[in-house]
């Protein structure tokens, strides 16, 4: 009997497991947040400074490389990335999955900051479109192994608005990234076991201790109390 509820248990285990890894990417819902940095890696606070969209998978399924694409309306007058040719500023963004919301946990990748000037150096030979690297972190030897990261621009009122960013992901490069994010699920869930079985056992001590105390006596007056 225990046999089967400990087999039930390593099935439903599994189970959970393949959604968490979800290898056909059929839940996947991205995110991508770029913006400008001054020179002390301080975030602006201007208008034309940040951006943000959902990122979708443009590749075809199981197709090398994972092609992720992100969309901006440069017409927006409030929310646009503005890239202004001066010394001082920098690029930099992230990926994520898992809802609008960025977490440490949630994170794919985050763009290796260029400076803006160089952005429009690349963009003197190649009008409209210049090129950058993004960084995962969590896989191995990631700092040999920077992802290619395609960016797009249009001139809007005399200025350089950031349209587009595409970054590609080698197929198992993905799939590493996923089988970490499986064993921090996992990590997760063992922590959540320990702590419950820590909960348990002082139940049981609390309810030992209630079982060891000595019945309490009914109605009277107690032992040795005055008349």
């Amino acid at each position: 009997m225990s046999d089967d509820k400990d087999k039930k248990a390593e099935e439903k285990s599994k189970k959970a497991e393949l959604k968490v890894l979800d290898e056909n990417d059929e839940a996947f819902c991205g995110y991508c947040s770029i913006q400008t940095l001054d020179q002390d890696g301080i975030s602006g606070r201007t208008l034309g400074s940040h951006v943000k969209a959902p990122a979708q998978i443009v590749s075809a399924p199981g197709a090398d490389p994972v092609v992720f694409e992100a969309v901006f309306n440069p017409s927006n007058p409030l929310f646009f990335l503005e890239l202004r040719n001066e010394e001082q500023f920098y690029l930099w963004g992230q990926w994520w999955m898992d809802g609008p919301k960025h977490s440490e946990a949630s994170q794919i990748c985050s763009l290796v900051p260029i400076r803006m000037v160089d952005c429009h150096k690349q963009m003197d030979s190649s009008p409209g479109e210049f090129k950058a690297q993004a960084h995962c972190e969590v896989l191995r030897s990631s700092t040999t192994r920077l992802l290619p990261v395609a960016l797009q621009t249009e001139e809007k009122k005399f200025k350089t608005k950031l349209s587009k960013v595409t970054f590609s992901m080698p197929r198992d490069a993905w799939m590493e990234f996923k089988q970490y994010r499986v064993r921090l699920w996992k990590a997760g869930n063992n922590w959540k076991g320990v702590e419950k079985d820590e909960d348990e056992d002082k139940k049981k001590d609390e309810e030992k201790k209630e079982a060891e105390r000595p019945p309490r006596r009914s109605g009277g007056r107690p032992p040795g109390a005055a008349a």
